[in-house]
């Protein structure tokens, strides 16, 4: 039987941060304005640190890639995940994330899809997951005139979201 690896978090400042982390979730955080814990992370802006076992010290994307075979022998020569704990205290920004074939051309590295768990939410709180645009000049007039309500698709308040999942 394999021995799990532990990994060091990585933490990162963000605009819109909290402290939940420390105190809901019990993470020694740096001061400041810690919004994103990186908790399993093999990207190049900050792969997690193995803290236990042969392979202490070393960078999980290092040991992805010289020990395959402890992660299933994977096809993909670039570590595939990251996990992110994010403590919002406002609203987060909108982004566009890249598919694959662009980011590895572009970028240098896979694009992003993404899945949200959401732990906890105040009421009110609400998830913006894409947009109304039907074609690229509608889209580009709404940006132009800042018809934000009119473009970005919104969730039920989470609340009620969890409420009609019961």
């Amino acid at each position: 039987m394999r021995e799990s690896l532990f990994l060091k978090p990585v933490f990162y400042e963000k605009i819109w941060d909290g402290r939940h982390l420390a105190t809901d979730f019990g993470y020694q955080i740096p001061e400041g304005t810690i919004g994103e814990c990186w908790a399993i992370s093999g990207h190049p802006h900050g792969p997690n640190i193995i803290t236990n076992g042969q392979y202490k010290g070393q960078l999980l994307p290092k040991v992805y890639q010289q020990h395959p075979e402890l992660f299933g022998n994977p096809s993909s020569s670039v570590f595939p995940l990251l996990t992110k704990i994010l403590d919002a205290n406002a609203s987060l920004s909108i982004q566009v994330h890249p598919n694959d074939a662009y980011a590895e051309k572009h970028e240098h590295e896979l694009g992003k899809t993404e899945c949200w768990y959401v732990i906890h939410a105040e009421t009110g709180a609400y998830l913006t997951y894409g947009h109304t645009a039907k074609t690229r000049a509608e889209l580009i007039k709404i940006i132009d005139n800042h018809q934000w309500a009119k473009l970005f698709s919104k969730t039920l308040s989470m609340c009620q979201v969890e409420l009609s999942m019961l």
